[in-house]
């Protein structure tokens, strides 16, 4: 979490957000990560087979599905899951840095 706390940081600085009060960034911080996450989960679940998908969909109909248990799914899905995280990451930074 903290190397994507640096990430953001890092992004914001790029893009010239500096100066702000320490609070203000650190809030702005947290909610660029909560879209980040969103995003790499968005883009994994978007990777998987038909086949995966259609078993992710009944899993996460059973109210004890946890999320260590789709963390675990997600892990043996077959996703390359570093790849698809470091691929949502470029594009983020490219978003935010207007390229």
């Amino acid at each position: 979490m903290e190397n994507m706390n640096q990430f953001i940081r890092q992004v914001l600085a790029d893009n010239g957000v500096t100066g702000l009060d320490e609070d203000v960034m650190d809030n702005l911080v947290k909610e660029m990560r909560e879209y980040l996450i969103d995003q790499i989960d968005i883009a994994a679940v978007s990777k998987l087979p038909d086949d995966k998908a259609e078993e992710l969909k009944n899993k996460m109909e059973d109210p004890n599905f946890s999320d260590e248990d789709l963390q675990e799914f997600m892990k043996n899905s077959g996703v390359d899951l570093t790849q698809v995280a470091l691929n949502t990451m470029l594009k983020f930074r490219n978003f935010y840095l207007n390229k």
